[in-house]
């Protein structure tokens, strides 16, 4: 299989962003990380910019479409839910340098995200919300998508640094489980 120049510099331009940072990185690092010269980057791609936005457009659509995938299939709320967990956390577990990356855009550049259509959170807070309204989730809204979300990001970063054992779809189960019962049985003071 040929990979084209251009495949190639994203692949590199992604494994960089997600290790070093987006900042960090330079067009340098980039060209030397994929044996090219700075130019021949330039005949790709206008800027780094360039590159930092098509990466996160590609990662981001691509668990957009996974978790609405998971969360159509589904036949209740409950399930729903949860296998928007499971698409998260399995995507993350597939695509470890695209799930860093997309945390780091959200971090660096969180203002910038509104600019992009088909993003995972939204489908996470349409599902949090329609949820909330139905008197499932007893959790305000806003604290139930906060701890949702730093919940998928940190049983994935214990996963990576070992502190979370167990097999993946141990740790995708025991995720889903744990989220549904504090979010749907918790009592607010």
């Amino acid at each position: 299989m040929i990979v084209k120049t251009r495949d190639l510099i994203l692949e590199e331009a992604l494994k960089l962003f997600s290790e070093k940072g987006i900042k960090e990185t330079t067009i340098r690092d980039i060209a030397k990380a994929v044996g090219i010269t700075e130019g021949a980057i330039y005949r790709h791609f206008e800027s780094k910019d360039q590159i930092v936005y098509e990466l996160f457009e590609k990662y981001s659509h691509q668990l957009y479409d996974k978790v609405e995938r998971a969360i159509k299939r589904a036949k209740t709320e409950e399930e729903a839910f949860k296998k928007a967990v499971y698409a998260f956390l399995e995507f993350a577990f597939k695509k470890p340098d695209a799930f860093r990356y997309l945390n780091i855009f959200h971090y660096l550049r969180g203002k910038e995200v509104r600019k992009f259509k088909r993003i995972p959170f939204s489908l996470l807070k349409e599902l949090v919300l329609k949820l909330h309204g139905e008197g499932v989730i007893k959790v305000e809204p806003e604290y139930a998508l906060a701890l949702v979300t730093g919940t998928l990001e940190r049983v994935f970063l214990y996963k990576s640094m070992g502190i979370i054992k167990g097999r993946q779809e141990t740790v995708k189960e025991k995720t889903a489980n744990l989220l549904w019962k504090s979010l749907t049985e918790c009592s607010q003071s």
